[in-house]
């Protein structure tokens, strides 16, 4: 059997099956590489409320959770104190709430989880437990052998021995330069 027609078969094989794993990587890569402008995981919501002022200083669960039913987005009560200056801080779920009772203001803050980007983001960081690491080192053997395999599919000026070496040289020589003159 010919091991270039073999090697066909099963670069095309190999690119098809990391098909779907290389598209959540890409698109939770791509993501997480702008984390300095927003954040991949969460998004933040906020809200504020104006009520009538008020200098009481004890407040109950009850009289919290009547507070926190006035917001929009329904925070879910955990637990609150009261701090030295006076305002309350309330724990809900997926954020807090503090609330000035003698300004009258509260505003809560809450983090929600960014639809299918955590998700996938926690594959992209392998943080899924042992099963996704052994899925995702197997995804890297496979793309490694899609990798070398394709060095190797064409003969001639576009083959590894014409165009192709050049341009494997180019693609090994932009990570080494910013490994060397960047992270040093």
């Amino acid at each position: 059997m010919n091991i270039r027609k073999t090697l066909r078969s099963l670069h095309r094989d190999f690119g098809y099956f990391v098909v779907g794993i290389t598209f959540i990587y890409t698109v939770s890569g791509i993501a997480m590489n702008h984390r300095q402008d927003w954040n991949p995981h969460y998004s933040l919501v906020s809200e504020e409320l104006t009520l009538p002022a008020s200098d009481q200083m004890e407040y109950s669960k009850a009289e919290i959770s009547s507070i926190l039913s006035k917001f929009e987005n329904k925070p879910v009560y955990k637990k609150h104190f009261i701090t030295k200056d006076a305002t309350i801080k309330i724990f809900v779920e997926e954020g807090t709430v503090i609330y000035t009772p003698l300004e009258g203001s509260a505003e809560l803050e809450l983090l929600k989880k960014r639809p299918f980007l955590f998700q996938i983001n926690k594959i992209h960081l392998a943080q899924t437990g042992n099963l996704w690491i052994w899925i995702s080192d197997a995804m890297a053997v496979f793309l490694l052998f899609v990798a070398i395999s394709g060095l190797f599919l064409l003969k001639g000026k576009y083959g590894i021995k014409g165009r192709g070496l050049w341009l494997t040289g180019i693609g090994v020589v932009i990570p080494l330069f910013i490994i060397l003159f960047y992270l040093s």
